[in-house]
């Protein structure tokens, strides 16, 4: 119960500032639904082939994980709250232009500068977040920021779906103004605070975040374990409904119901999850995080039925409430304060990296191996991930 107490008491002390960038992460996530859409739109509004619609979302990913490596150092040096208004404009004004561009090069093109200003929002903000929190605490606190983000990708993606059957167009201008709404959330609410007017005590170079991979074994050490389970994780968005139609002959609506599932759970669940565990040595999460995950996606080898398939979505979602909050309070320990944008980054190109490799490694293994034996990989990249964990460092106090 103390532990409980003491959560309330930390999320009570939570500066304003929080709540604002809290506000505006539910607002941005309400209405970022366009890329969920993107491959859609392409194929069925402006009639590209699927090759043509799949590398222009590949550039759009891949833009993203470009400008995680260089992203965090232009958040250490203009700052986290600056990156963040700026990243919301530049991407509210590459959507709304977006449903009147075209031809085939231009369109790539726009892809380029979206995945570049959207690929700078996720950095910025959980290094804002992190700033607003204090040593010790940044379980709970990133909890809090997740189940806004949850909360808002229960509705986003919902509306998107219905204004997809009348107008892609409406999609694309309903995300871009979602995106200015939460721009101004952050310029009116932190307006009189010291976050808009932020200066480094140092001048730093632009340099990729990259650098602190090389120089730094706390940090490369959790990269590596991060990146055979995000694989992992990252297949219930892409190999999973083809698993579920193809091999089980299920329909697409089982497919949406299980997002249900991992949303109400996220949202009732993982804060009070978070608390109980907050005293936990960080490798206890990764470990145990990871092996549910493992367990979520491996287990599929011997699903038949729908229930099958919702204990097992359980299983991987409660890995998932474990391992994410985790990883985003680690890297807060671990960075030093000053360079809190370089890691977040580091920590965002991990997560993108796994939504590119996870589905694209994932497709091929069930191609030339079966479904089984791609659920048998993810066992075996699951493994590689907890051994890695095992020799992970816990973090000393932040510089």
């Amino acid at each position: 119960m103390n532990l409980y107490r003491e959560a309330v008491l930390h999320i009570r002390s939570l500066p304003s500032a929080f709540w604002i960038v809290i506000g505006a992460t539910l607002m941005n996530q309400i209405g970022n639904m366009a890329f969920v859409f993107l491959v859609l739109y392409l194929t069925q509004h402006l009639g590209y082939s699927l090759a043509q619609a799949s590398f222009a979302f590949a550039l759009f990913s891949g833009s993203m994980l470009f400008v995680g490596l260089l992203g965090g150092s232009l958040v250490d040096k203009i700052g986290a709250a600056r990156i963040l208004i700026g990243s919301l404009f530049a991407n509210s004004i590459a959507l709304l232009l977006f449903p009147f561009v075209r031809g085939y090069s231009t369109t790539l093109m726009m892809c380029v500068i979206w995945g570049l200003a959207y690929g700078l929002y996720r950095p910025a903000s959980q290094t804002l977040v992190s700033h607003l929190s204090s040593s010790g605490m940044h379980k709970i606190t990133f909890s809090v920021y997740r189940l806004s983000l949850n909360l808002g990708m229960s509705i986003g993606p919902a509306i998107g779906g219905y204004l997809a059957l009348h107008s892609f167009t409406v999609i694309f201008i309903a995300n871009g103004i979602a995106n200015l709404l939460a721009g101004a959330i952050l310029i009116i609410g932190l307006g009189r605070s010291t976050w808009l007017k932020y200066r480094p005590a140092h001048q730093y170079k632009l340099e990729l975040s990259i650098k602190y991979f090389l120089h730094d074994s706390i940090l490369r050490t959790f990269m590596l374990g991060m990146i055979p389970v995000s694989m992992i994780f990252f297949q219930h968005e892409s190999t999973l409904a083809v698993f579920l139609s193809r091999n089980l002959g299920l329909p697409l609506s089982f497919y949406g119901w299980l997002f249900t599932v991992n949303t109400l759970m996220i949202v009732f669940f993982e804060l009070l999850l978070n608390v109980a565990t907050m005293n936990w040595p960080y490798r206890v999460n990764f470990i145990l995080g990871s092996l549910f995950i493992t367990a979520g996606f491996a287990g599929l080898l011997f699903a038949s039925q729908q229930w099958h398939i919702i204990v097992l979505t359980v299983v991987w979602t409660l890995g998932e409430m474990i391992l994410f909050p985790a990883a985003s309070s680690y890297i807060a320990e671990i960075a030093p304060k000053a360079r809190r944008g370089s890691y977040m980054s580091l920590l965002s190109t991990i997560s993108n990296l796994g939504m590119l490799l996870g589905p694209f490694g994932g497709a091929i293994v069930m191609e030339y191996a079966g479904a089984r034996g791609l659920w048998i990989a993810c066992g075996l990249w699951g493994m590689i991930s907890v051994i890695i964990f095992t020799y992970l460092r816990e973090p000393k106090l932040s510089l």
